[in-house]
């Protein structure tokens, strides 16, 4: 089980995901390029987040396909409705849930607080699994937009709470913005199994003279690392959960 306490959003993203580079033997299982962790506890002490998308090889169309991935927007107001008339200490919104595949990897959000009648105080974020270095990267966004656009009347959440079945971080797609972590490479242990993959695939996908790969999630990665393409920046202030669906007409 691991258990981490974090500043803000920005320093949960950050900091996960050295622990992967600097402390490879929290992961307890390695499939292919992926290093896991179960059983994950996450605190943060606020949601604030600066998180840049594009930083990440992500562009405005995620925005909008993210939020109609998880968010049924009726759903939403029903739930900003509830906070106002449900009598409990808790009070739960769930993501939409894929049919196929694994499943979903957000499930919920629960709303806590500590006085029946009192304003929502704390929030909980419950995961199947999450990919830590990118996909990570757009949940917090989103959950950080879900939490500043919650009605202000009843609710003012001071605290966040990760509970995670799974992580995992990906040992060939981290090098795609690997300089973000600032971790030089020399302090690296190559004698651990994930952090040696993460080096064969520095090598021979992140090179000048690396081919450009027909799997698009690793070509966006390596386009990225090498500089042939560029993002435009994403202000996270410029993204909103109900400006989406409004402007959608609700869809």
């Amino acid at each position: 089980m691991l258990i981490e306490k974090y500043k803000n959003f920005d320093d949960m993203f950050m900091n996960l995901n050295r622990k992967f580079l600097l402390h490879p033997e929290i992961i307890t299982n390695i499939m292919s390029d992926s290093g896991y962790v179960e059983n994950v506890v996450i605190g943060c002490k606020t949601s604030d987040c600066t998180l840049d998308l594009s930083t990440f090889g992500y562009t405005m169309g995620k925005w909008g396909h993210l939020l109609k991935t998880y968010i049924n927007y009726d759903n939403l107001l029903n739930f900003y409705d509830k906070l106002h008339k449900v009598s409990g200490v808790s009070y739960t919104f769930y993501f939409n849930q894929k049919k196929v595949n694994n499943g979903s990897c957000l499930i919920s959000v629960v709303l806590t607080r500590k006085a029946r009648k009192g304003k929502w105080t704390g929030m909980k974020v419950f995961y199947r699994v999450t990919e830590t270095q990118r996909r990570m990267a757009a949940d917090l966004v989103m959950l950080n937009r879900f939490i500043k656009e919650l009605p202000e009347d009843i609710c003012d959440i001071q605290n966040v709470v990760f509970f995670c079945a799974q992580i995992y971080c990906s040992a060939k797609f981290i090098n795609g913005f690997y300089d973000y972590f600032g971790v030089p490479r020399g302090k690296l242990d190559y004698s651990h199994k994930w952090i040696n993959q993460l080096r064969k695939d520095y090598d021979k996908y992140f090179q000048p003279e690396s081919k450009i790969h027909t799997f698009q999630t690793l070509a966006r990665m390596q386009k990225l690392a090498l500089g042939i393409t560029r993002y435009k920046p994403i202000d996270i202030n410029d993204l909103s959960i109900k400006g989406y669906f409004e402007e959608k007409g609700g869809k």
